[in-house]
């Protein structure tokens, strides 16, 4: 049997790298890494054995070429308005040079009816690859990240605050090396994985005072969790969009996570066993997610220069409006169901994602097949 070769989109973000790197430890298959530009990051992919090749995720040339001679995929979905045109595209390329399996990542809220864009398209990217003929899927559906409970991880260690707008909340957030860990399993088995959707998440439900404790332990002093308001976490992202790169599609659709959080929606299901399932290791705690993160964050770190730049962050924070996003949306032309609702007050998701998770087993769908002609 050839060596299968899997294309991995996304392949410098933070779960595409997962996977890619996961991969190519693995030395069973060749890896295809697709990247926006050439830089540190793809020439580290590069120097680990993968081919690295510079696409754009929405043009047909581009993302044909792109999947020319690979069998698999590890669809990770771009942070965009139009996310939806890049899944047809891959999608189309993925039927025509005959690919074997797409495993791809959308969201724990998906649903059709959801206020947010972007949880509406990755809704119909899911209804999109499950009928994409002769090709497997396999949906990996991840919560809210553990990583962006992390933005402010800076307050936290300088400060002893962590502002998150929980509202009582829980969730179990699963690391990105957790997530990646699962598309490697399904990308590796893609025949035994066919038609599931494995939900990842972390050992166990935290509330925000319980990842304020647990952050504490890690930075070294008592951490208080302060529960502040949308409002507030709005305008904290438009302070720090421009430094973490949070456009304003992403403050924009961010807004809805918290809105979640607070109606309990990353409780449905609980702690799931996916993870240990499929990659045979135990989820990764808070804790080891929190100290891996303290070492790529410098701004975290307690110096005279850290404690000024959080504090006039702070000072600005509280005078700087966040994103205006009705007008947003009106600009963007972001269309609206004719009923929207969040996933957490939605009766259709909650029955759907509870038979789901049903004794920890994950659903098997119907798989189209490809015509024998």
């Amino acid at each position: 049997m050839s060596t299968p070769t899997i294309l991995v989109t996304g392949a410098t973000g933070n779960i595409g790298s997962a996977v890619a790197k996961q991969l190519l430890e693995r030395k069973a298959v060749k890896v295809r890494a697709l990247v926006r530009r050439k830089d540190g990051r793809s020439d580290r992919l590069r120097g680990l054995g993968a081919e690295v090749v510079v696409a754009d995720m929405f043009d047909p040339e581009q993302v044909e070429a792109a999947v020319r001679g690979v069998q698999r995929i590890a669809y990770v979905p771009p942070w965009h308005p139009h996310v939806l045109n890049s899944g047809v595209l891959f999608a189309t390329a993925a039927q025509r040079a005959g690919v074997e399996a797409i495993v791809g990542v959308t969201q724990w809220l998906a649903s059709p009816s959801h206020p947010a864009l972007s949880t509406r398209q990755m809704w119909l990217l899911d209804q999109l690859f499950d009928q994409t003929v002769g090709v497997a899927h396999v949906t990996v559906n991840p919560g809210f990240f553990a990583a962006d409970y992390l933005l402010p991880l800076p307050l936290a260690s300088l400060f002893g605050v962590f502002p998150w707008p929980t509202g009582g909340g829980r969730n179990a957030p699963a690391s990105n090396e957790d997530i990646g860990r699962v598309m490697v399993a399904a990308l590796l088995d893609p025949e035994r994985h066919a038609g599931r959707t494995y939900h990842p998440t972390g050992p166990e439900l935290l509330s925000g005072d319980d990842m304020a404790r647990i952050i504490g332990e890690e930075v070294g002093r008592r951490v208080r969790h302060v529960d502040v308001s949308i409002a507030q976490m709005m305008r904290a992202l438009r302070v720090a969009g421009p430094q973490l790169r949070l456009d304003d599609f992403f403050q924009d659709q961010f807004r809805w996570s918290a809105e979640e959080t607070r109606l309990g929606t990353w409780e449905v299901g609980g702690v799931t066993s996916h993870v240990r399932d499929l990659a045979g290791v135990e989820p990764e705690s808070f804790g080891s997610i929190v100290r891996r993160t303290l070492g790529q964050r410098p701004d975290a770190r307690r110096t005279p220069g850290n404690y000024l730049r959080a504090l006039w962050t702070a000072l600005w924070t509280a005078v700087t409006p966040g994103l205006d996003v009705e007008r947003f949306e009106r600009q963007q032309q972001h269309p609206l169901p004719p009923r929207p609702e969040l996933s957490g007050e939605s009766r259709r998701w909650a029955e759907e994602h509870s038979v789901q998770l049903a004794s920890g087993v994950a659903p098997v769908r119907s798989i189209p097949v490809r015509s024998a002609s």
